[in-house]
């Protein structure tokens, strides 16, 4: 499933739709909000959410430059590292990394570079791969079911040898409980909202009945193919 909101007719996973929803309530004022995407891609879902906030504020970075036309026409694109971002501190009153944190090679320290770069009290929307998932990459809305088929087979093989995790190079992601460890180490209120975003996703293309199985707990750890938080920036110097 994809998401293209009316103000947009920009596809994009998910994901970044569901973002939109998730935050919009939150901002006080979405239109005048300055966001930052954290390994934004191609840049697409940056004017996504320029289009439904219908916000000029809004920014990606992303470490490789496959940028697409439309989000370099758009000016709100660069090139950076994760680790390294080019803004003055407390700017920001939302952030969101869809999907990349898995690939910074330090997740820890790339959260104390969005820390230091959302205001105090700022929002930020995070998914990641599920660590502990039996079947990964369902919902890819923009790969092949041959290329979806692959990865998991890749994923079992780097099971098998012992090399599924983030720093061996594999997408392995996070488990429930790493991802709430990892934010609440700089964050505060931090929720996973796992279940709400698979509602929002499969709820009209998956039975009720079993879509409350595969999202009751303890199965949800092991159905779930990413897990997805949010969670409010602490204060300047609170440890």
């Amino acid at each position: 499933m994809s998401g293209a909101g009316p103000a947009t007719g920009i596809p994009v996973a998910a994901m970044v739709a569901h973002c939109c929803r998730v935050l919009g309530p939150k901002l006080e004022q979405p239109a005048a909000s300055f966001g930052l995407v954290v390994g934004c891609g191609k840049g697409d879902e940056v004017a996504y959410l320029r289009g439904a906030f219908q916000s000029p504020h809004i920014f990606g970075v992303d470490i490789e430059t496959r940028f697409s036309p439309l989000a370099r026409a758009s000016g709100s694109i660069a090139a950076a590292d994760a680790l390294h971002l080019p803004f003055s501190p407390a700017i920001f009153e939302f952030a969101a990394a869809f999907h990349s944190l898995e690939h910074v090679g330090g997740a820890a320290e790339a959260l104390e570079e969005i820390s230091r770069v959302l205001r105090p009290g700022a929002w930020l929307y995070v998914g990641v791969p599920n660590r502990k998932r039996v079947l990964g990459y369902i919902g890819s809305f923009d790969a092949s079911t041959w290329q979806k088929a692959v990865w998991n087979l890749q994923d079992w093989v780097d099971r098998f040898w012992g090399r599924f995790r983030n720093e061996a190079g594999a997408h392995a992601g996070f488990d429930g409980d790493e991802l709430l460890r990892l934010l609440s180490r700089r964050f505060f209120d931090v929720q996973l909202i796992t279940g709400d975003f698979l509602r929002f996703k499969y709820a009209c293309r998956i039975p009720a009945r079993l879509l409350n199985i595969l999202l009751a707990p303890p199965v949800i750890n092991y159905s779930a193919p990413s897990h997805y938080a949010i969670c409010r920036n602490a204060a300047e110097g609170t440890p």
